[in-house]
Formats: structure tokens, C-alpha cells, sequence
């Protein structure tokens, strides 16, 4: 039975002169569809955050049927890694640049501050980040597990530098970033401001300076 992703409009055959490849037009329409999927969970997200985007919902946003999302993604997590797949993949590559210049006092505090912004960039996403973390189950938690490796060798580079306390954990790092970015966005005293955890990131570096 054909699926919405194995469908061949008339105008791309006659494009073609006829000659379509039905497994090629397969393959590019599925391409479509799931680049159309992400875009849209990425705008709903913006919108209304991770929990609330109800994945019918990015369905009707795509123009595709929820058959079509969910032979892409089997469930949010899967659809989430991926909108936020390249932003963590940046944070690795930050982390490797930062790694090649060990001269720079504030190596680790650049990073963990791009993690933050990166857990903060739509709302409930720190709640999935932080679970994702501590299971480091599905396509998420492998994600995240890419992530805390960045951070180890970030850590380690600090730690052998006397830049941070000796008992400092890469995990326990991304713990603290991941809670300050919780806590950045859940924050409801109006004498914060929610948008900005600078303040809560300066205070977990005091605390895992040496004393």
C-alpha cells in the first residue's frame, strides 16, 4: 500500500519525461517530508515549547499526515534530538576549538555558558535535556552523552591547570548547567531576569573554583 511518501505527483513525472525512478522519487519526497517535519516542530516549539507541541500538531504544520511523522520519528524525543541535533553537534565543535587554545582562563565558562543557551532555547527543553542526561537512553540521551564527553576533556584541561576544583566531574558540570538553565527559565521572581542566568552561572563557577 503506497504511502504518503511514496507518492509521484504527474507534474514531477512529466518533468522528467515519463522516466521517474519511483525508489528516487521515494527517497526525495521522504527527504521533503522530514526536513518540512523538523521545521515545523522547531516553529511550534518556539511557540509553545517541547512539552506542550503535541506531535499531531507539527503534523498539521508539515502539511503531512501523522502516519508520515511517525515513520520518521517514532516518538518526541526522536523528533527533538533532531531539531536540536545541530546545536549540540556546534557545542562539540566549540568545545574542540576552545580545547586547541589552552590559554584561554575562561575556556570552560565560554562553553558551559553556550550550553546553557543552547538547553534555554525552547522552553521545557531543559526538563527533557536533564532527563535525557541522566538515562542516556534514545536518541536524545545519545546526544547528550556526546555533550558531557566534550566537557570532560574542557574539565579535564581545567582541572590539570588548577582552573577548577580536582574532584570536578564533566557530568556534574553539565548537572549544574542544566539546573541553571531550569532555573533560568522557570523563575518567577520579577527582580530576575529569567532570560539571562549570567548571574547563577557566575555563582556555580565560584563554587567550583579551588579553594
Amino acid at each position: 500500500m503506497a504511502t504518503e511518501d511514496d507518492v509521484a505527483t504527474e507534474g514531477d513525472t512529466a518533468a522528467r519525461g515519463g522516466a521517474v525512478r519511483p525508489g528516487a522519487r521515494r527517497r526525495k519526497d521522504a527527504q521533503r517530508n522530514r526536513a518540512r517535519l523538523i521545521e515545523a516542530a522547531s516553529a511550534l516549539f518556539d511557540e509553545v515549547g517541547t512539552e506542550a507541541a503535541a506531535m499531531n500538531d507539527i503534523a498539521r504544520r508539515a502539511g503531512v499526515g501523522p502516519g508520515t511523522l511517525w515513520r520518521h520519528f517514532p516518538d518526541k524525543e526522536a523528533l527533538t534530538a533532531e531539531v536540536v541535533g545541530q546545536s549540540l553537534d556546534d557545542l562539540a565543535d566549540l568545545a574542540g576549538h576552545l580545547l586547541a587554545a589552552p590559554d584561554q582562563p575562561d575556556a570552560l565558562a565560554r562553553w558551559v555558558a553556550a550550553l546553557v543557551r543552547h538547553i534555554t532555547r525552547y522552553r521545557g527543553l531543559a526538563t527533557s535535556y536533564a532527563h535525557a542526561a541522566r538515562t542516556a537512553e534514545g536518541p536524545l540521551g545519545a546526544r547528550c552523552q556526546a555533550v558531557e564527553r566534550a566537557a570532560a576533556e574542557l574539565v579535564a584541561q581545567a582541572r590539570e591547570s588548577g582552573r577548577v576544583r580536582a574532584d570536578l566531574t564533566a557530568a556534574e558540570l553539565v548537572q549544574l548547567a542544566t539546573a541553571v538553565a531550569w532555573a533560568a527559565e522557570t523563575t518567577t521572581d520579577t527582580t530576575a531576569r529569567p532570560t539571562d542566568p549570567t548571574r547563577l552561572l557566575d555563582l556555580v563557577f565560584d563554587g567550583v573554583r579551588p579553594r
